[in-house]
């Protein structure tokens, strides 16, 4: 393998490997790393499967049945591109390390900021399926909520209801542990003034990226990338999203950044470029939900 080849196995192998690592939103979604797409591919993602409960009258069970599995569309319609150099220092250090791991390990600080700009245009194309979102609140006439810290904690109180109510037919969309409220900062601040509302670590062996704490039975995480909208009169409109972990999206990444390596004139450092794609989707919209709110930032008032 040529040093170039081992350069582009060691960036495609970082990217692979941390790409999940940075994504918020896209804790909601079961997402793959895909070979050999096209942009404008559509391409099946297989969701976590559901086990359906019968009612039992005695007797001996009938054979077992496969577990029902959905199976989502998701078309690669998006895409980013990069163009980068690897200094020469840099390129040796790569290339002279000991094992394939350590070669992943300083391609990734070389390659981290590629790798979350790239999991945050996947993030944000998650955030804009709140339209998806079967579950839905917003004030009268559909206006967004005006939030305050006494809002922020009912609301999530009032999503739990709905994802525990379910369909009214004994299915819950609600499972504990599962549940991901992913919020702007401007929510998280309103959050902060809450008495109740504590860094909470207890529980969670790894601590997924943005995590800031726990209520009403929600890991709350904060993201920049939640859908939002300038209003006429330059108010913003967030639509916080609310669902179950690895299960209410899909999505689909290439695998593949079709890297090419080239040396340019009067310069000894290799340059890169390449692409990645990915699609999105909602599937399991019943899993979803979403609030339209306005968070005004503002300092409280203090007596002089």
């Amino acid at each position: 393998m040529s040093d170039e080849q081992l350069m582009i196995t060691t960036f495609t192998k970082a990217y692979n490997k941390y790409i999940y690592d940075e994504m918020v939103i896209g804790q909601l979604a079961h997402t793959e790393l895909k070979d050999g797409v096209k942009t404008g591919a559509e391409v099946d993602v297989v969701m976590p499967a559901m086990v359906n409960l019968f009612d039992y009258t005695g007797g001996d069970l009938n054979d077992a049945e496969l577990t029902t599995t959905t199976t989502a569309k998701v078309k690669f319609d998006k895409g980013k591109a990069f163009h980068f150099e690897v200094d020469e220092v840099k390129k040796q250090q790569i290339e002279n390390a000991p094992d394939l791991k350590q070669k992943v390990e300083l391609a990734k600080e070389y390659s981290s900021d590629a790798i979350k700009q790239f999991a945050a245009a996947v993030d944000t194309a998650y955030g804009q399926l709140y339209t998806r979102a079967g579950h839905y609140l917003s004030g009268e006439s559909n206006a967004a909520i005006k939030l305050d810290a006494d809002y922020a904690k009912e609301i999530l109180a009032y999503m739990q209801a709905e994802f525990q109510r379910g369909d009214r037919k004994g299915h819950t969309n609600w499972i504990d542990g599962q549940m991901v409220a992913i919020v702007p900062p401007e929510y998280q601040f309103y959050l902060g003034k809450l008495d109740d509302f504590k860094y909470v670590e207890s529980g969670h062996k790894k601590m997924a990226k943005g995590f800031i704490g726990k209520l009403s039975g929600w890991d709350i995480v904060v993201s920049n990338n939640i859908a939002s909208v300038v209003e006429s009169d330059s108010s913003i409109t967030y639509y916080p999203l609310f669902g179950i972990k690895g299960k209410t999206l899909a999505g689909g990444i290439s695998k593949n950044l079709n890297m090419k390596n080239y040396m340019p004139e009067k310069n000894f450092n290799t340059r890169y470029k390449g692409y990645g794609l990915y699609g999105v989707g909602a599937p399991r919209a019943d899993f979803l939900g979403t609030v339209k709110i306005q968070a005004p930032l503002a300092l409280s008032s203090r007596a002089a």
